[in-house]
């Protein structure tokens, strides 16, 4: 009778043990389709490796997750973490609702080191570090080998520099009446991302060194946009028209970003090659990003908190974003995951269009970190617009655009 109590005080306290340790975390994020699967995998593989330790998943469409973080803020009805796309993120950093990590990533010896510098800017908010960067991509060339070739150009040798760039794309308009280059006219953030790459190629900033001031109608920034003027203007070789005439075989080159390497060679009927973006003479080689980070929200108890870390940091792995990035074709956001023997490997065999926008990487330049990025954005590309259709000078359309923009930055 004796060792009946005892075994059931036993099997008791081993069942309240694992009530007290058991921890139950939710997890906002927008990754659909095959990502989603991948991101469901890898949650049911950590819970295997992790009894006690359950993860809901919960997906909320891109273009209302923002909304739903906001409001669950004001609420104070938070999940445990989230996912975000980098560009709303520091209107979330400001927010007060998100956890400090510093202390975690100490204790955890994560080397911030490996990251790449761009997708690290978008976590760190008066000193503290509130997210870490999971997923990236990023701009470069594509261009059409037929085309080329009946240009009489050599169709495994992409242009280097900007004047490579408009030598190719006048024999390509000369000997095929094709157009050369495929610019985003349409405005908005399109705009203004492919924008900022040539900016950035010519040496320009966006904003200044603290982001309390524009930059961009610096004299770098009104060559970056004269060249762009130019395409269009006095070369003629790129049109201001709908976007899509690369996709149809009309337009020899294009800037497209990294997804594109898993998407064009479905769609298109020509042979393709990739590489970094041309950039300006005496410049410098640069691209731009996107991708998303992972943080935790204040409303978790230590316990919690604790728990959603543990995760974020195996998911951060480097083991772990080489499948995840195998997955899903984002790009790394690791230099130990870039140059993984496997998963350069897998980037031959699989997806040999992406090698150039995973070295890429090593140069791509973070949007500014700002609030009223969005604002920004759609003023500066309004301005861009008016410069390719001629209705302004390069110079005047960026200093419109300063005097625009400047209030939105005090």
């Amino acid at each position: 009778m004796k060792a009946h109590w005892l075994k059931t005080i036993v099997t008791t306290a081993v069942v309240l043990l694992g009530l007290s340790t058991a921890q139950k975390l939710t997890f906002w994020h927008y990754w659909d389709g095959a990502n989603g699967q991948v991101l469901q995998g890898l949650i049911e593989r950590y819970q295997k490796e992790h009894p006690g330790v359950t993860i809901e998943a919960v997906f909320v469409p891109g273009g209302e997750l923002l909304t739903k973080l906001q409001t669950a803020i004001t609420a104070r009805q938070t999940p445990t973490m989230a996912i975000s796309d980098l560009v709303a993120m520091p209107l979330l950093t400001r927010s007060g609702a998100l956890a400090p990590l510093d202390d975690y990533i100490r204790q955890s010896n994560l080397n911030l080191t490996d990251y790449f510098p761009g997708p690290l800017v978008y976590g760190l908010y008066q000193g503290k570090r509130y997210s870490l960067p999971v997923s990236a991509s990023n701009l470069g060339l594509f261009w059409n080998k037929n085309l080329f070739r009946a240009a009489g150009l050599d169709p495994n040798r992409p242009p280097r520099n900007w004047d490579e760039l408009l030598r190719f794309a006048k024999q390509v308009k000369e000997k095929t009446g094709k157009w050369g280059l495929e610019l985003f006219t349409q405005g908005g953030e399109g705009t203004t991302w492919q924008t900022q790459v040539y900016f950035w190629g010519a040496g320009a900033e966006f904003l200044n060194a603290n982001n309390t001031a524009p930059a961009f109608n610096s004299p770098q920034g009104v060559r970056a946009l004269q060249f762009l003027v130019d395409l269009v203007q006095k070369e003629k070789v790129a049109p201001v028209a709908p976007w899509g005439l690369f996709g149809r075989g009309e337009a020899a080159m294009v800037m497209d970003g990294s997804w594109m390497t898993q998407f064009f060679p479905q769609q298109v009927s020509f042979e393709l090659g990739a590489a970094p973006f041309p950039f300006a003479p005496g410049g410098r080689p640069a691209t731009n990003m996107g991708g998303e980070q992972i943080f935790i929200f204040q409303s978790a108890d230590a316990a919690t908190a604790k728990a959603a870390w543990d995760f974020i940091n195996w998911f951060s792995s480097t083991p772990v974003q080489v499948e995840w990035d195998r997955g899903t074709g984002f790009l790394p956001v690791r230099r130990s995951v870039a140059n993984d023997p496997a998963y350069r490997a897998w980037v031959s065999n699989a997806r040999p269009l992406m090698r150039p926008f995973v070295d890429s990487m090593a140069f791509a330049k973070p949007r500014p970190p700002v609030a009223r990025y969005p604002q920004i954005s759609d003023i500066f590309a309004k301005y861009v617009q008016e410069a390719l259709l001629g209705r302004l000078s390069p110079k005047e359309a960026l200093e419109r655009a300063a005097q625009e923009v400047a209030p939105l930055l005090r």
